[in-house]
């Protein structure tokens, strides 16, 4: 049996359509996959907060006042790469908790004692960043900030 010249194996053109059909898929499949991890981290930093504001409520009922409710003192777990605060501040009680997303850091504000209004804040100027579009569709606004001053954009 005589096996034909050049019938067997791929040519070098074959194998770079090929290598650009799967370079196509990746760029697309892979800033689907990074904005459902986005989303992830938000919904979890979404719990938390909603989490201590629970316990602080609970502790509330059991102590009669705010005072004290500190992350330390609500019988709450909240993962390392989460901050939570409690704050007041102008007759408001607030709880914060704040994580990385997209790279920059994302706030979720609740008030502590009715559980609303949510509030996300990111520390970026550019409504265009992702963590930003991201807030911006949960809460209907967010705000953004640098180092030196917060703006609401609605």
């Amino acid at each position: 049996m005589k096996i034909k010249n050049g019938s067997q194996g791929f040519t070098l053109l074959e194998l770079l359509v090929v290598v650009l059909i799967i370079g196509i898929l990746a760029a697309i499949a892979l800033p689907q996959y990074q904005m459902a991890v986005g989303k992830a981290k938000y919904a979890e930093l979404k719990t938390i907060t909603k989490s201590v504001q629970e316990a602080a409520q609970r502790y509330y009922l059991i102590n009669n006042t705010y005072v004290g409710a500190t992350q330390s003192t609500l019988d709450i777990e909240i993962p390392s790469e989460i901050s939570c605060t409690i704050y007041k501040e102008n007759q408001q009680s607030y709880i914060s908790c704040f994580k990385t997303i997209f790279g920059k850091s994302v706030g979720y504000y609740v008030f502590r004692e009715t559980g609303k209004p949510h509030i996300c804040l990111v520390y970026s100027a550019k409504e265009t960043d992702e963590a930003s579009l991201l807030c911006q569709k949960d809460t209907n606004h967010a705000v953004g900030c640098n180092t030196s001053y917060c703006s609401a954009y609605y």
